[in-house]
């Protein structure tokens, strides 16, 4: 028996070990000799570790060790394997061990504590692994490639409602499939870890309680633990950090706004007067008729509006400078763009602006309240002087036109910045909109073209309502509607670019008499680069532009509404900076 014992141990030692350098020479490139030794060393040094307690306390070969090793294997494998696949052909040199020493040690500790009689402490933690690693795999199968930082912010920025509608979007049976399929996953571990046998000798006791704790302390140390390590934990961490440098913008703001001088220009209208700037969401100019010729007749307001070329203006050529709501906003309302080097926590915004002339701000949104304070877009948001979301109860789906409600808030007498941020076409494009305002298509079916042109044609509804109401009763002098992003509505959304088809975005410029009498030289450029290239990153030097401002926060040659305009095709770019706006063929020339 012994004889069995000592060669099972060995073996499982042995491959243990071959198993790691197996994963990490098999999965990383361009390592230096130095670095190959150092990690042949330290996986030599696990497998002895966690192999070494097993031995002396008599451990048989059972399942509970058996699931152990598979749960540590996949952790160790998972990240490494996805990150090699997607990066093989296009990086020269890469390196993750993090992952591969974790795994090892997580088998240790998951042995230990099984053998301590902790099998459904033990199984519960494997469970979660797996989990993790089997969410890693099905997001490469999605979209072809490791989840980045850009996959990660959408991670974290996720609102509850859009996971539920993203579940929704599949049939119910495949949802509760799943959620059967991620029970019984746990049942299993923990029926498999329920065989252990617990050592009654105290020494031996006391041998897996110390190789338990240190286990668990070597993996969860702060700052230098393998787990922090790991990739795919590091990846987590950073985009947590970016997010918390973020909150810088909230600090900083009295030395920010101390510096910031604005200086109004044109003639002053002759009562108060609102402006009010509408964020679309994924809403693609590919799919609206006022600026794309097409069967069905999406924009009919818009479309109307654009007949009168005196008052409004249309801008085909825009871009979104990002394919995700954050990354496209937080440079939208602020300095903070692709091009000036600027970052979002030091750079003034839209609102500050309005604060400086005089403005009463308003902003409403029937967004979630997006990870609460986690967002720049919140971080600006609150600096309104009132800043409301439409009530996010989970599973509810709130129309956009609910917003119209909160236009009555405003007060008339006084000089009003309206902003008004859509649901818009978010995915699942089917309850953008009520099954009454089914325009195309079957009601209450899944075709998400027919749903996207319905919810595209209920958005132009919402912005007429919005129009009408400021005209009415807030004396609007400029309406500008622009979306934070587009979406392909025929392919599965991806967090990584590709194609151009989820950055053609509409841009919409409504002006009233008194403005274009008030500002005629700011309405001359406007016209004049109606056809220009642009981003929507330089949303912030386009309202600077119709405000009509000078200030030390404001570059003119950045703004739509400035003949210093200076951007070409040729300058623009997409995707922070790494798409070439030159470079989409389907662009006009």
């Amino acid at each position: 028996m012994v004889t069995i014992q000592f060669w099972t141990i060995a073996i499982g030692l042995l491959l243990t070990f071959a198993a790691s350098c197996a994963i990490y020479y098999g999965c990383n490139k361009g390592m230096s000799h130095s670095a190959r030794g150092q990690q042949t060393r330290r996986f030599a040094a696990a497998a002895i570790l966690v192999w070494l307690p097993i031995a002396i306390v008599g451990a048989q070969p059972n399942m509970p060790l058996a699931l152990a090793a598979l749960s540590g294997a996949v952790w160790a494998i998972t990240y490494p394997l996805i990150f090699h696949l997607t990066n093989r052909k296009i990086s020269p040199d890469y390196e993750n061990y993090g992952e591969i020493s974790c795994g090892i040690y997580f088998f240790g500790l998951f042995a230990a504590i099984g053998l301590l009689g902790g099998g459904v402490i033990a199984a519960i933690a494997e469970w979660m692994l797996l989990l993790i690693s089997i969410s890693l795999w099905v997001y490469y199968m999605l979209y072809g490639t490791c989840i980045d930082a850009n996959g990660m912010k959408i991670v974290q920025d996720s609102h509850p409602n859009e996971i539920i509608e993203f579940s929704r979007s599949y049939p119910l049976w495949k949802v509760v499939l799943l959620l059967m399929a991620i029970v019984a996953l746990l049942a299993g571990f923990i029926v498999g870890n329920h065989n252990t046998t617990v050592p009654e000798t105290p020494w031996k006791i006391a041998l897996l309680v110390a190789v338990a704790l240190f286990f668990a302390w070597y993996i969860f140390k702060p700052h230098r633990g393998m787990f922090v390590r790991s990739g795919i934990v590091r990846l987590w961490l950073d985009i947590r950090e970016y997010a918390a440098n973020d909150h810088r913008y909230v600090s900083e703001m009295e030395r920010r706004l101390k510096d910031l001088h604005v200086k109004p220009l044109g003639k002053a209208f002759q009562r108060p007067s609102t402006i009010m700037m509408v964020i679309g969401e994924s809403a693609s100019r590919d799919y609206m008729s006022a600026f794309t010729p097409m069967e069905h007749d999406t924009t009919p307001w818009m479309r109307r509006m654009t007949e009168d070329n005196r008052r409004t203006i249309l801008f085909p050529n825009a871009y979104s400078c990002a394919m995700h709501t954050v990354q496209s906003l937080e440079k939208a309302l602020t300095e903070y763009n692709q091009y000036n080097g600027r970052q979002f926590y030091d750079s003034c915004s839209i609102i500050d602006i309005a604060h400086r002339l005089g403005y009463r701000v308003h902003w409403y949104s029937n967004q979630g309240h997006l990870g609460a304070n986690d967002t720049p877009i919140t971080l600006v948001a609150n600096t309104a002087d009132v800043a409301k979301w439409t009530k996010q109860d989970l599973g509810k789906v709130q129309y956009d036109e609910s917003m119209t409600a909160f236009l009555e808030e405003l007060d008339p007498n006084v000089n009003n910045l309206l902003v008004l941020h859509l649901k818009g076409s978010h995915f699942n494009f089917l309850n953008r909109y009520p099954a009454d305002r089914t325009v195309w298509g079957e009601r209450g079916v899944q075709d998400n073209i027919a749903n996207f042109e319905n919810s595209i044609r209920y958005t132009d509804s919402v912005l007429e309502q919005f129009y009408e109401y400021a005209k009415t009763h807030l004396n609007l002098q400029a309406m500008v509607y622009f979306s934070d992003h587009a979406t392909v509505p025929d392919r599965h959304r991806s967090p990584n670019f590709s194609g151009f088809g989820a950055t053609r975005i509409p841009l919409f410029i409504h002006l009233s008499d008194e403005y274009l009498s008030c500002h005629p030289e700011r309405v001359e450029a406007l016209k004049a680069n109606s056809n220009r290239y642009f981003t929507n990153d330089l949303v912030y030097e386009l309202m600077c532009g119709i405000f009509d401002v000078e200030s030390n926060h404001f570059d003119e040659t950045s703004s739509l509404a400035s003949k210093q305009y200076k951007y070409t095709r040729d300058d623009l770019l997409t995707y922070e900076g790494k798409a070439r706006i030159a470079d989409d063929k389907s662009s006009q020339i």
